[in-house]
């Protein structure tokens, strides 16, 4: 399996996950098209299903900060 990066979206800061050699990706919140190599990188997971807890996590977090 390949590495996986959580990046924020440039336009609208929602968190994604990219594999780590993927060049762009379409956000799927604002429908953006990012350069993965431009997005600010959140956070690097072994693995999809790993990256995919540690989103799980972030957006907990941050749902928790703005109650």
């Amino acid at each position: 399996m390949k590495s996986a990066v959580i990046v924020a979206c440039t336009h609208c800061r929602c968190l994604l996950i990219a594999i780590q050699d993927q060049k762009t990706r379409s956000c799927s919140y604002c429908g953006a098209r990012i350069t993965i190599s431009k997005a600010e990188k959140v956070a690097i997971a072994k693995n999809s299903f790993e990256a995919s807890k540690i989103l799980r996590k972030l957006k907990m977090r941050k749902d928790s900060n703005s109650q």
